[in-house]
């Protein structure tokens, strides 16, 4: 009974924490310091752009975080780079343009076009909207990403967990060989079929298999590894803390169904540093910008793997090996 009562009010915790993130993180998305550039077509007076730019910056609960840029070819090349989010062009003849870059999320995006529609009304002009670089047919509002990244890593954390509730941790270094080679092994497969699901048979995502596959066996990898290294160091407490890590916290500010920039602070300093959110960044930057991006979410695959593998490494050291698991000084008494 005691372990019984012990064990719910574990499970109530997780409860109440994933309520608690889910809600703090999206009941109130707001933007800030969405990184945009102002463009001011020709004919304009000169200085007009930053003018522009310096008024975006002002306003209430500084929402932009404002440049300049030449032309609008500065600003395709600006948005591929991922170095702005979207571009505001002051036209001449009245009508200016929004552009946009719904891959990078689409809850960006559409607050972009509500920040605009306030400014614009507020000076009796109006806007066009164009999105430069737009999700894919198959991809809607851009959240499959955000979906495969987070179905590799439950198969990551899962595998890990599984191992250790139902298998029990290793007890020599021969083991612990075996439990990460099954884990790498996983890894591969599981990053290739899921890589294959969304470009071959779902078609979301088709002509990225390979560096997909990559990417699939690298979020896999870093997060059972990573799983791994926490049983090791802590016992079954690592199934409960992987669950707060990757689910309660990673999922939510992956910037799936959010993007960091219209996430609460702590949400948007995080989510790129969890697995849900690097394998979300590492999709967009595959499928949508030509690799652009990619060193953020290769460091922090790389990160969780080191981490990963100096936990399981120094377990196995105070280990026996599988050949030799008695002591000399006990094969002496013998």
């Amino acid at each position: 009974m005691r372990k019984m009562s012990l064990l719910a009010a574990a499970v109530l915790v997780l409860q109440l924490g994933f309520i608690l993130s889910y809600v703090s993180a999206f009941h109130q998305p707001t933007p800030h310091a969405i990184p945009i550039a102002v463009v001011a077509e020709a004919g304009l007076p000169e200085g007009l752009a930053q003018q522009t730019a310096d008024r975006l910056d002002s306003l209430d609960g500084s929402p932009l975080d404002t440049r300049t840029a030449a032309d609008t070819a500065e600003v395709r090349s600006l948005l591929r780079d991922r170095d702005i989010l979207g571009a505001y062009v002051v036209g001449s003849s009245g009508t200016d343009t929004l552009i946009t870059a719904s891959a990078a999320g689409s809850s960006v995006a559409t607050a972009l076009q509500s920040i605009f529609t306030e400014v614009e009304t507020a000076q009796g002009r109006q806007f066009v909207v164009r999105d430069e670089i737009p999700v894919g047919v198959h991809d809607n509002r851009g959240l499959s990403g955000f979906y495969l990244s987070v179905g590799w890593v439950v198969g990551g954390y899962l595998l890990a967990a599984a191992f250790g509730l139902l298998i029990g941790a290793p007890t020599s270094r021969r083991e612990t060989c075996v439990h990460v080679g099954i884990l790498a092994a996983y890894s591969v497969v599981s990053g290739a079929l899921g890589a294959f699901l969304t470009t071959h048979v779902l078609e979301t995502f088709a002509g990225h298999w390979f560096p997909l596959t990559l990417l699939g066996t690298g979020v896999v990898l870093a997060t059972g590894l990573f799983t791994m290294g926490l049983r090791a160091l802590i016992g079954v407490a690592a199934v409960p803390a992987a669950i707060v890590l990757f689910v309660i916290l990673g999922n939510p500010s992956a910037g799936g169904a959010f993007g960091a920039d219209v996430l609460p602070s702590l949400y948007a300093s995080i989510g790129r540093w969890i697995t849900p959110g690097i394998g979300t960044e590492g999709v967009r930057s595959i499928v949508y910008f030509s690799d652009s991006g990619l060193g953020q979410p290769a460091l922090g695959l790389v990160l969780y793997i080191a981490v990963g593998a100096l936990l399981m490494g120094a377990a196995a050291l105070r280990r026996p090996s599988a050949h030799n698991p008695v002591s000399p000084r006990e094969t002496s008494k013998v």
